[in-house]
């Protein structure tokens, strides 16, 4: 027992193994690794978010309207057709169609047949009291050749056709027969069958290829599916992230913006993008976001699904 201690007083006088300034770094370095990370990502994230959705709502297309002295349907109808679209709407306080590329879900009509045909329809409306025995059908948006354009709410009524004009709110009859029923089959002919069979069915495959696409990927890179969260920080930015697209989601249904072709590509564009973000600065080691880059290859499947189904 002596001899033991003898030796623990020996190695205890002796001279410290360390020396004061490796001594004061090794403490540094404690310091420094204890110290919480700045959290950047939750503001710029935030702010992101809302500066987008104020660019939308300011220089969106929605915002742009033509001031000019609006003539009547009668007097437009003198100046040559370019061109008109038209959508389904039996909402008679809304409006759903408008310039070609601008907005989503509807036809558009270029051909001499087709600008003639609509142009000798305005040609035959007459003006009239609003008649509550017409009902909505479709929205037509009318460009003519002297930059005036005008929107147009279709009605029918038993075969009879009339129209609205929301710049002016005079409501016309088309007294000619054999005219409003050439238009009335030509706007039934590109009616497109909208129903829940066809969206649930795009939504099943839509879910069945980007399960597909995910596992193809995870095994090319070796990427692990657990833990899904990195680290709590991780999960709490995916969080406000979703929370924000969420919102912004609502935001969008409840003032119709998604018809716009602007607003829907810049929603889906910052959705994916700030999911590789996020996926990219937690994750890139274990190249996480190479799961989120894969999903861009949905989008194509998206447009055609919107262009030739709805």
């Amino acid at each position: 027992m002596t001899s033991f201690k003898d030796k623990l007083d020996k190695e205890l006088g002796e001279a410290r193994r360390f020396s004061q300034q490796l001594q004061e770094r090794i403490l540094h370095d404690v310091v420094q690794q204890n110290k919480q990370p700045s959290r950047w990502q939750y503001p710029t994230i935030f702010i992101g978010a809302v500066v987008t959705i104020l660019i939308l709502i300011v220089i969106g297309p929605w915002k742009q309207v033509d001031t000019s002295r609006h003539a009547t349907i009668v007097e437009l109808a003198q100046h040559e057709v370019k061109q008109f679209t038209s959508a389904r709407n039996q909402e008679e306080d809304s409006f759903e169609a408008g310039r070609t590329g601008w907005i989503l879900v509807q036809q558009a009509y270029k051909k001499d047949s087709e600008t003639r045909l609509i142009a000798n329809t305005l040609q035959k409306a007459v003006k009239s009291k609003m008649d509550n025995d017409y009902y909505a059908f479709r929205d037509v948006w009318v460009e003519f050749d002297n930059g005036q354009a005008a929107q147009l709410k279709m009605f029918l009524n038993d075969g009879q056709l009339a129209f609205s004009d929301r710049h002016t709110n005079v409501f016309y009859k088309v007294k000619d027969d054999d005219t409003a029923s050439a238009f009335i089959a030509l706007m039934q002919k590109d009616e497109k069958d909208f129903s829940f069979g066809k969206i649930f069915t795009f939504l099943i495959i839509a879910f069945l290829l980007g399960w597909l696409l995910e596992k193809a990927i995870r095994k090319k890179f070796s990427i692990p599916k657990e833990p899904k969260y990195i680290n709590t920080s991780h999960q709490r930015t995916t969080y406000i992230a979703k929370f924000i697209q969420g919102a912004t989601l609502i935001l969008f249904n409840i003032n119709g913006w998604f018809l716009y072709t602007a607003a829907f590509c810049i929603f889906l564009t910052i959705a994916i993008v700030s999911t590789i973000m996020i996926d990219y600065y937690y994750g890139r080691e274990e190249k996480r976001h190479y799961v989120s880059v894969g999903s861009f290859a949905l989008v194509p499947l998206i447009i055609v699904f919107i262009i030739y189904f709805l």
